[in-house]
Parts: C-alpha cells; sequence; structure tokens
C-alpha cells in the first residue's frame, strides 16, 4: 500500500479544509478587522471608560447609557463584526452535520466494497458472457435473473451456460468451465456445488483463488486435508473483502480509520451486525444480510475489530488548537471585555470562555469521528495564522504612533509629563546702579547736565 493511498482520505479531508477557509476569508477577515478596530479604539476610550466606571460603579444602567453616548461619539460600532459571525458560525454548524452524515456514508460504502469483493469470489465461479453474467459500473459481477427468466431455453444453445430447474420464479445456473452453482429462488440468491478442482477459469475476479497465505486449494487441503470446498471458499472471499478494507485509503498516521474516533475505546471495524447498524444508520429490517454474513465479511479483519482506532491524540490537539486561537481572541479583545460592563465582569466571561470552548471541541472530536478532529485542527491554525495577520493590518492602520519616550501601560499609550522647569532665579538688582544714579554714583547713565541737585 503506498504512502499516497494511506493518506488520500485525509489529504482530501485537508483540501476540503483549505477550500472551505478559503471560501469564508473575506467574512472572517471582515468580522476580525472590525474586531481589532474596535479594540483600538476601546484602548483610545480607556481613561474615558475606567473614569465612569469609577462613577457610576453602583449603577449599571447609566453607565451603560454613558458607554453608548461615548460609543457614538468616538465612531464605536458593536454589531459591525456580527454579521460575518454569524454566517462563519452557520458554515460551522453545516460542516458538522455534513462529516457526521459523510462518515456515516462512508463506513457503509467501505462494507458495501467489501460486499462486491467478497461475492465476486463467488460470481467469478460463473464465466462472463457480457449478456446474461456481466460486471455493472461498480465492478460487481451480476446474473441478469430477469433475462434468464424470460429467456427459453433454445437461447443459452449457443453458450457456455448451462440452465436446469428453470420455473416461472427461479433456476440454477452453471457455466461450462465454472466451480459453482448459482441458484435463484423467489427473489434470493445462493451458491452451491462448488467444485474447486477445475482449473479451466482464472479470471481477474478469482486470481487463481488463493487464500490469505497465498495458497490454493489443493496446498491449503494438503496442509489440512479436512478442510472443504466450501470452507476454503470462505476464507478466499473473507481474505479479499478484508484487502478491499485495508486498502480504501483511511489510514491516517496512527488512526487506522479516519471516519471513526481517534479512541482507544473505538475499533476500525465493529464487531456485531447490530452495532454497525446502529451506529451507521444502516436498516436491518431492508437488508438481506444477516448477523452470519456479517460475521463472514469481516472475518478477515480480526485485528481490525479489537484494535484502538487511536489514542486521543487529534482529540487533544482540537482542544490545544481551540485554546491557542481563544488566546489570541482574548487578548485581542481585552479592552472590550474589561470596559464593556460596569463592574469588568466581560473580562471574567472570557476568562470562562477561553477554557470552555477548548472543552467543547474536545467533547465535539470525541464524539465525532477522526476526521472532524482534523477539520477542526486545521481550520483553527488557519485561523489563528489569519487573526495574527489582521490584527498587524488593523494595528498598522488605526493605532497611534508612539513617540518619543512612550511607554504602553496597560494597552494604551501613556507619555509622561514634562518635568516642570525650575523657576528662573530673580536677578539680583544692581543697588550700586540703582542708588548710584541718585547719588551721582552710576557709570553710564548721568543727568545730561551733570549730576542732580
Amino acid at each position: 500500500m503506498s504512502i499516497l493511498n494511506i493518506s488520500s482520505v485525509a489529504a482530501s479531508v485537508i483540501l476540503f479544509t483549505l477550500l472551505l477557509k478559503l471560501v469564508t476569508l473575506p467574512f472572517d477577515f471582515m468580522s476580525r478587522f472590525s474586531m481589532r478596530k474596535n479594540s483600538i479604539k476601546m484602548e483610545q476610550m480607556r481613561p474615558e471608560l475606567e473614569k465612569l466606571q469609577q462613577q457610576y460603579a453602583n449603577d449599571k444602567a447609566l453607565y451603560n447609557q454613558k458607554m453608548m453616548a461615548l460609543y457614538k461619539k468616538n465612531g464605536y460600532s458593536m454589531f459591525g463584526a456580527c454579521l460575518p459571525t454569524i454566517i462563519t458560525l452557520v458554515i460551522f454548524i453545516i460542516a458538522i452535520s455534513g462529516f457526521n452524515a459523510y462518515s456515516s456514508w462512508q463506513n457503509k460504502k467501505y462494507f458495501y466494497d467489501m460486499s462486491i469483493a467478497y461475492n465476486n469470489v463467488l460470481y467469478a465461479g460463473l464465466e462472463i458472457d457480457g449478456e446474461y453474467i456481466y460486471v455493472d459500473e461498480d465492478g460487481e459481477i451480476r446474473v441478469n435473473d430477469a433475462k434468464i427468466l424470460a429467456a427459453d431455453a433454445s437461447a443459452f444453445n449457443d453458450t457456455n451456460i448451462v440452465v436446469t430447474d428453470k420455473s416461472a420464479t427461479g433456476f440454477k445456473l452453471k457455466t461450462t468451465n465454472g466451480y459453482i452453482t448459482y441458484v435463484y429462488s423467489d427473489g434470493k440468491k445462493s451458491f452451491t456445488d462448488i467444485d474447486l478442482s477445475k482449473t479451466a477459469i482464472n479470471t481477474e475476479y478469482n486470481n487463481g483463488l488463493v487464500n490469505a497465505d497465498n495458497k490454493t486449494f489443493a496446498e491449503a487441503q494438503a496442509d489440512d486435508a479436512e478442510l472443504t470446498a466450501e470452507a476454503f471458499l470462505s476464507d478466499v472471499c473473507s481474505y479479499r473483502a478484508a484487502e478491499t478494507f485495508k486498502g480504501n485509503g483511511a489510514k491516517f498516521l496512527w488512526v487506522k480509520n479516519i471516519w471513526v474516533t481517534d479512541s482507544p475505546t473505538k475499533h476500525p471495524v465493529e464487531k456485531e451486525w447490530e452495532t454497525f447498524c446502529k451506529t451507521y444508520g444502516y436498516d436491518i429490517q431492508y437488508s438481506t444480510m444477516t448477523a452470519d454474513d456479517y460475521g463472514k465479511l469481516i472475518a478477515g479483519l480480526t485485528d481490525e475489530q479489537s484494535a484502538p482506532n487511536g489514542y486521543f491524540i487529534l482529540v487533544a490537539l482540537t482542544a490545544l488548537s481551540s485554546l491557542l486561537m481563544q488566546f489570541v481572541m482574548g487578548k485581542s479583545q481585552k479592552a472590550q471585555m474589561e470596559l464593556q460592563t460596569v463592574d469588568g465582569q466581560g473580562a471574567q466571561t472570557q476568562k470562562i470562555m477561553t477554557w470552555m470552548m477548548p472543552i467543547m471541541m474536545a467533547v465535539f472530536a470525541f464524539i465525532y469521528t477522526a476526521a472532524f478532529s482534523l477539520y477542526i485542527i486545521i481550520s483553527s491554525v488557519i485561523s489563528l495564522l489569519t487573526t495574527l495577520l489582521i490584527n498587524f493590518i488593523a494595528d498598522r492602520k488605526f493605532k497611534p504612533k508612539e513617540t518619543g519616550d512612550a511607554d504602553v501601560i496597560r494597552g494604551r499609550v501613556y507619555i509622561p509629563p514634562k518635568k516642570e522647569e525650575e523657576p528662573a532665579k530673580k536677578k539680583k538688582k544692581d543697588k550700586t546702579a540703582e542708588d548710584g544714579f541718585l547719588s551721582g554714583l552710576a557709570d553710564k547713565k548721568k543727568h545730561p547736565r551733570g549730576r542732580l541737585k
């Protein structure tokens, strides 16, 4: 099995996530850009809001009224980010529903493919003529029951098909070089008279009929003389079904089936038929398969029935990526959380959400599939990076540039007050000059006509 095949489903999930994030990117940008812009405006209003918090500490209604007036004055919009956020939330809910429905469908599809591989071993015991025995668009060998019932005996004269016990509701069919007899009776199909001694039939569908040990019936019977043709053929059918499951591309790193939860309590394959139907919404009432048939179908998957599907690694990564996202969002909206209520209760709410959201995402990851966990992780990482980039752009556009010795205290620009200049020293009066004028001692300021008498 190639690396490409092992990771094909996971690669599809990652590609789907990237495309979906590309679609929602404009909404994410508008929402986060508006939120960051509001946060910057809130920081600029912090001194006034803190003053209002102190002034109206015991009157929440009046604080809210004053706060709204301040918002309006400074062009702060509380609803700018709402619509894009709602659109993103709706897409997230649709994604949850879609992953849940698709995971159920995919697991049923895997077992449908397994049943085709299983049945084709039986049908390959008939030679394909393309008209009465043919291969459909899904690669499944089929017998055209209606056409055989409608045909008369002469229709098979020039073919390798032998039809016996024909009636209005049934018949038996075998082919010249085939190793099995096909029985159709009242809408029910079965296979009898297995003869594996025939070696003429060797198509792409039976590949010479070798079991999991790559042994033919003769070789396997040499090891076990009591081995019957029916038991050997059943082993081959189960082996082909198991190989089909193992080659479905659902494995991802340590996870054995990406459409099952990454948990040691879950297994890649459900062991019980009733549990399988209940888990994946398969209606037993309308199914022709029985618990015994299901047991034969998964007989070659003994390890997958008991092995842990994972180890909670994706569940933990889902919680961690969500926690990082909440931390960045909390830092971006710190001002809103601290100042939108008079008692700062918003900050406490933000702290609770910082831990509640990762826990909720971990619960989702545990309830749903590893594919959904992978989607959440990739989506959170992309959102984290885009949020950091959007914050950087918004900061460059709206944050006031810091000058001089400005420092940032609690998110706002703080400029230390200028030092008061020392009062200028009063110049001492030149008493000599002052007194000399009257006493005649002044050097330069003399009366034009001589001393004052």
